[in-house]
This record gives structure tokens, sequence and C-alpha cells, in this order.
């Protein structure tokens, strides 16, 4: 076993991959106890880390964030009973909320209920389905706490380094860089953050996301770029790109908060701070100032390797995402000059969800008038 892990290590961290022919692994041993160069198995502690947090989330939740959201005006929705029926399950699945009149009467036949309790059961597993506002805030609420603490920190520990303005300073010397405890909590909690982030898409029953795919792409890709820019002591430039990352998400969860408080006007000047620090960091910094060091500019300094191409590439499909969120968020604000306001969340809704400003005597009159339509049709059928 111990052979097989060995194998895998040296595979996975080939050096002449990750390296080429500028360094070795060996450069990135210091015999100066106050000279610390990244190490690949203390980062390894993140995945640790990223598990605790899906215990210690759920505490902060109950006892910062309910509470706060409670004393904001918004309450857990009350618990939907619903009883089991396997054959209103089946058709469910089928057809979800716009059941067929043709099938609400064969199934009133096959499990003696009204067409009316039909029509109340899919009301309520339909409801059941659906994230509640206060799940939603729970969401943002964790996520705004910790990109505004990393934000806040990264341009504090950055500021003053040589590399946060001249951006060549992250090649000159390399591979024999010293990482400083701040940078190095900094780089542990956000790959921590990001494999919890991982975790919870897969292992929460009831994550909802439009966007899922997007976010496994966007969490792995970041990982990846995390843990090679630490292992290849580009600490440097991977430093500017968290931080660049971390700028606008803040300003992205807190304007979400607010649309599920209904503080309409909050939301909408939230939502100017995030379209500015969205486009300020993901479309411009960071293509032009980011890519540029790391795919340009490395090539002065480092040699071209097969890690190289792969961290280029990873770095473009971030910012192929960064154009697809930008999308979602200029559509988000052109509601507000056609419609008056900013009322759907492109990005937190799954496909067969409402809109947040949708509540459940909305949703129940939207189920049915659909099968009164679906009804009438059926008829209007029949007499023809």
């Amino acid at each position: 076993m111990a052979s097989l892990l060995e194998y895998l290590n040296n595979f996975i961290w080939n050096e002449q991959f990750w390296l080429g022919d500028d360094a070795q692994w060996d450069d990135f041993i210091s015999s100066d106890p106050s000279i610390y160069y990244p190490k690949v198995t203390h980062m390894n502690w993140s995945i640790v880390i990223g598990i605790l947090l899906m215990f210690v989330r759920p505490i902060f939740e109950s006892f910062v964030i309910i509470p706060f959201a409670n004393c904001l005006g918004l309450k857990e929705r009350k618990n939907i009973s619903l009883k089991e029926s396997p054959p209103l399950e089946a058709a469910y699945k089928s057809y979800k909320a716009e059941v067929p009149y043709n099938e609400i009467k064969r199934l009133s036949k096959e499990t003696n209920l009204t067409e009316r309790q039909i029509q109340r059961w899919f009301y309520k597993k339909r409801l059941m389905q659906m994230p509640s506002l206060i799940y939603k805030f729970k969401e943002c609420s964790w996520q705004a706490f910790f990109y505004s603490i990393t934000s806040c920190y990264w341009l504090y520990t950055l500021w003053d380094k040589p590399w946060m303005w001249v951006t060549v300073n992250c090649w000159i010397g390399w591979p024999k860089q010293h990482v400083d405890n701040h940078v190095f909590i900094l780089y542990l909690a956000e790959l921590s953050f990001y494999w919890n982030l991982l975790f919870e898409i897969y292992y929460r029953s009831n994550y909802h996301q439009k966007d899922k795919k997007q976010m496994v792409l966007h969490h792995f890709a970041t990982i990846t770029l995390i843990y090679f820019s630490w292992g290849c002591n580009f600490v440097r430039g991977g430093s500017l790109v968290l931080l660049v990352h971390d700028f606008a998400d803040p300003w992205l969860n807190m304007t979400k908060m607010a649309k599920y408080l209904n503080r309409q006007t909050a939301c909408e000047i939230l939502f100017v701070f995030l379209l500015i620090s969205w486009i300020f960091s993901r479309c411009i910094i960071y293509p032009y100032w980011i890519m540029y060091l790391a795919v340009v500019e490395i090539l002065d300094y480092v040699t071209t390797s097969s890690g190289y191409w792969l961290t280029s590439a990873l770095l473009i499909l971030l910012q192929i995402l960064h154009f697809i969120w930008t999308y979602m968020l200029i559509t988000t604000a052109l509601q507000k000059f056609t419609s008056g306001s900013i009322k759907k969340d492109s990005r937190s809704e799954s496909d067969n969800e409402l809109s947040d400003s949708t509540n459940e005597e909305t949703l129940k009159n939207s189920i049915i008038q659909s099968e009164e339509n679906s009804r009438q049709m059926t008829q209007d059928n029949q007499e023809n």
C-alpha cells in the first residue's frame, strides 16, 4: 500500500512535468528555519478541514445566521406533511407540476382520491422541492461571511508585497521564494473552503443551483490551481488569483440576501456595487493582469513545461466561466430597465424553481390554474 501511494505521488508530482529544466523538488527544501517553502503535505490538511466545515456550518447557521435572519423578518417555512403514495410519486417524477388532467383522472380512480386532493398533493410536493428563502439566505450568508474575511485579509496581507504592484516579482527569484504565515493561512483557508463547497454539492441532498455543472467545474479548476500553484511555489501569482476571485463575491451574496429579505432598494444598491466589482475584477483585472502574468510574463523567467500548459488551460477555463456568469448578471440587470426591478436570481435557481419573489400562494394558484387549463383543453378536444 505504501509503495502504491509513493508511486501515485511520484506520478502526480512528476518533476519534469511541473518544473521542466529550471528547478527540482529539492529546491523547495530550506535549511533556514526562518525561510519556508511550500510543502504539498501541509496543504493536504485542507481536505480534513473541508470535511470539518460541513459540521461547523450548521452550527454557525443555527446560532448566527438564523437568529440574524429572524431579526430581519425572515422565518423558517412551516413543515409540510405529505402522505406517501407511490402512484402519485411516479406521476410527479414523470410530469412534475404539469400533470395532464387525463392523468389526474386516472390517478383518482387508482388511489380513490378526489381530483382536488391529488392537485393538493402535487402542490405540496412541489413546495417541498423548492428551496425556501431561509435556505437560500443561509447559503449566501455563509459565503458572504467567508469571502468578506478573506478579501479583506488578502488586501491586508498583499498590500505591501512587491508582487502586488509589480507582477514580474511573482517570478523573480523563483523557485526559492519564501512564503510567510499570512499567505500560508489564507491558502489553507481558501483550499479548505473550496473543498467544502465541492463536498456540499455532492453530499447535500437538498442542494439547489441552476449552474451546478459550472460550479463543479469552477471549484475543481480552482482547487487544482491552488494545489499546483502551491506545490510549484507559484504562490505569489496564486495569491493574486485568489484576491481577484474573492473581491466581488461578498457583493454577490449580499445582493442575494437583500433580495430574499425583500429589501428591494438595498438589493438594487448592492447590485450596482456587485456589477462594478464583478466586471472590474473578473472581466478586466483577471484577463489583462492575472492571466497576462501567468501566461505571458512567466515566459521570461520560467521555461515552458507541461505544467505551464495545464495551468494556462485552467486559467482560461475560469475566464470562460466568468464570462458566462457575467452574461447572467447583465441579464439580471436588464430586468431593472424592462420590468422596473430586479426580480430573478439567475444563478441560484434550479431549472424547475420559480423566482425568489414567488410565494406559496402564487405557486398554489399556478398549479391549480395549470390543472384547470389541462382539463379545459381535454374537454375541448373531446367535444371536437
